[in-house]
């Protein structure tokens, strides 16, 4: 199987779908959300109006915090992508499958696929986002690894995460009522 291929597709289809569940609330997500309340005064003292205060507060005031809550939902959900699908496909093997179409070559391949191998050590930081790999894991290692690279080049195309942006948004009316 093309490992960096299949993540490459999964990690896109991740960064274009799916949102962390609103009870989920790691310190990525509400350290974030801690600064924006604490700097919306900042960003709309030094903003002609409601969406450039919105704008500086996400992009400048609260960049770090933001970043790491971006990355979280981003790794978070290529991680769970990834392990969602190569589970399937392990599970078509055990139920006797002789051979099953890998999407990427686009050939049968009897290959054992081992999810909980190839992900072991493989986690999201949750105060930085960052995916975090155990140095002597094999496969989760390696997988990790690829999937960290994948969602480093796609991080400046999904923006805030949108609760942020609401948040935001509605901090700094408030504020301007």
């Amino acid at each position: 199987m093309r490992i960096a291929a299949v993540t490459t597709a999964v990690l896109i289809a991740a960064g274009l779908s799916g949102h962390v569940a609103a009870q989920d609330r790691p310190p990525a997500y509400t350290n974030a959300e801690a600064c924006l309340e604490a700097n919306v005064d900042a960003a709309v003292a030094a903003s002609s109006g409601a969406a450039d205060a919105a704008e500086f507060l996400l992009e400048y005031l609260c960049a770090e915090p933001v970043s790491y809550a971006s990355a979280y939902e981003r790794n978070s959900a290529a991680l769970a992508t990834m392990t969602a699908m190569l589970a399937g496909i392990e599970a078509e093997v055990a139920a006797g499958a002789d051979a099953y179409m890998d999407p990427v070559a686009q050939e049968a391949t009897t290959e054992d696929v081992d999810v909980a191998a190839m992900f072991a050590g493989t986690s999201v930081d949750p105060v930085t986002g960052a995916i975090v790999t155990a140095p002597d894991a094999a496969m989760g290692g390696a997988f990790g690894e690829t999937i960290a690279m994948q969602a480093a080049m796609l991080s400046g195309q999904d923006g805030h995460p949108v609760f942020l942006r609401q948040l935001a948004g509605r901090l700094v009316m408030a504020r301007r009522r």
